[in-house]
């Protein structure tokens, strides 16, 4: 997932870096309930979370004396080279990837199940490791957990003579509302969709259809379809708002950021990243509010949320130990911690952790608990999410009908599921 926060993603950390994790290291499995030996872990990370994480990863080694060995990796190489490393029979033994990637690691019984020896899972708030579970089996715990929400300005609505402090609340509304905020050559508009973001793309499908009562993926993980009425609906919807050719460095959000875009769904981490880009030009309260995810009108509250996991592979030799490792990652000094940069690890009074918890977005998030929706669970959600993208992309392109691109849609994921 791309997002302000994580651009400067580190190349080094201040740890041993490995080029690899060979099954020649000798790593030692614990027997007597306490960690012990060595733990390799793969991650990727940022200029904001990297020393913190590096700080808790080091007192962990003092405290046990565990040699724990990290590699930070650029996000968009992270998968791929984890799943050489699993091919070649030697995965790290900790590493931290999107859910969206789990299932289909967790069909190949590449993965761990969580020891709750050594993590406790009662200590997650309800349904935070829904997405991270296959088949009833959890297989990782969240950190960056993000449901969606409505982030808006406020300075453009008043310039649009509409009520600053009364957001849309439905998508009927934001549809409205953008008609008003939509310059006539489209260079400043409403709602701004992350175009080209797969992931998003799946979210922001997920929220519109079932919002309006279809599915995308039938329960039992076999079938996908957006040739539905509420598929088409929703493609046609998504056309409707935005523009596709604006461009920023940031994307959708730098447009935000810029004023070009007076709407964009986003996550928690959007608040501390627009801060960080300059609270003289966009202050929360004053230039932008937030506010919760739409629904359509009479229709159920559909939260689209994702989040980044911890996993442990299935051949480590030090699965305890792993597991161990990650119970205190996930620790209240670190989620105190990650909560100031907007990263929410959901462990039970996480709100609690800091000042940061107790913010008008946080509320959103704490709210929004019971309503998010991590669309389909399943091994091709990959396959899903790109089939998304591009079925919104060559509409909003006008590249096809609503009609055409579900049709592509449908045909290029049957083979995956």
């Amino acid at each position: 997932m791309a997002d302000l926060t994580r651009r400067g993603l580190l190349a080094a950390g201040a740890l041993t870096l490995l080029a690899g994790c060979g099954k020649d290291q000798p790593r030692q499995q614990a027997a007597d309930g306490r960690p012990h030996g060595e733990v390799t872990v793969w991650l990727h990370g940022s200029q904001d979370t990297g020393q913190q994480f590096q700080d808790l990863v080091h007192r962990y080694i003092a405290e046990f004396k565990v040699d724990v060995k990290l590699l930070y990796l650029p996000v968009g190489q992270l998968d791929a080279k984890l799943l050489t490393a699993f091919s070649g029979g030697a995965p790290p033994d900790v590493f931290k990837i999107g859910h969206w990637s789990f299932p289909a690691h967790a069909k190949k019984q590449r993965l761990a199940p969580v020891d709750t020896k050594a993590l406790p899972l009662q200590n997650y708030e309800p349904g935070t490791t829904t997405p991270l579970t296959y088949r009833d089996v959890p297989y990782g715990v969240p950190i960056d957990f993000n449901p969606c929400m409505l982030y808006y300005r406020k300075d453009r609505f008043k310039e649009a003579g509409l009520d600053p402090d009364k957001p849309p609340t439905t998508w009927e509304e934001v549809a409205e509302y953008s008609a008003r905020l939509t310059s006539k050559d489209r260079g400043r508009v409403g709602l701004q969709w992350l175009y080209g973001d797969p992931q998003w793309a799946l979210m922001t499908l997920t929220a519109l259809v079932r919002g309006k009562g279809g599915e995308l993926v039938t329960a039992d993980g076999t079938k996908a379809s957006l040739a539905t009425e509420q598929g088409l609906a929703a493609l046609a919807y998504m056309s409707g708002l935005g523009n596709p050719k604006l461009s920023n460095p940031l994307g959708a959000l730098g447009l935000f950021y810029s004023g070009q875009a007076a709407m964009v769904v986003s996550g928690a981490f959007l608040g501390p990243a627009l801060e960080k880009l300059g609270k003289d030009q966009l202050t929360f309260g004053k230039q932008y509010g937030v506010a919760p995810m739409p629904t359509w009108a009479g229709g159920p509250s559909v939260v689209p949320a994702y989040t980044w996991g911890w996993g442990v592979a299935k051949d480590s030799p030090n699965q305890f130990t792993a597991w161990h490792l990650v119970n205190y990652l996930q620790g209240a000094p670190s989620v105190a911690a990650n909560l100031d940069n907007g990263i929410i690890i959901p462990t039970k009074g996480w709100r609690e952790a800091g000042p940061r918890g107790k913010s008008e977005i946080m509320r959103i998030v704490a709210d929004s608990l019971p309503h998010v929706d991590f669309g389909p669970v399943v091994p091709g959600t990959l396959e899903l999410a790109k089939a998304a993208s591009s079925a919104v992309d060559s509409v909003a392109h006008g590249k096809a009908t609503p009609a055409q691109a579900a049709a592509t849609f449908d045909a290029t994921v049957r083979p995956v599921l």
